[in-house]
């Protein structure tokens, strides 16, 4: 049996790639901050929180770029 012609578009592999990134970078740092207050009582810097909270949204925000703009230059 032959193997599937593997037909998948590169920019949809990459806005593919950010956006797991993205998506899973999100949930370890909710996770990591929960577990940090809880266990050490830890308060997290602001500046911390800020950048952590924006990182993943970038790299949501440039898999749908990315995706866009890959799809307006196939047409």
């Amino acid at each position: 049996m032959p193997a599937p012609a593997n037909n998948s578009k590169p920019y949809v592999k990459l806005a593919a790639t950010l956006s797991s990134l993205g998506l899973g970078l999100y949930f370890l740092e909710q996770f990591g901050l929960r577990e940090a207050q809880q266990m050490m009582h830890l308060e997290p810097d602001g500046l911390v929180v800020s950048i952590l909270f924006l990182a993943p949204f970038v790299l949501i925000l440039a898999a749908i770029v990315v995706f866009v703009v890959g799809k307006m230059r196939r047409l």
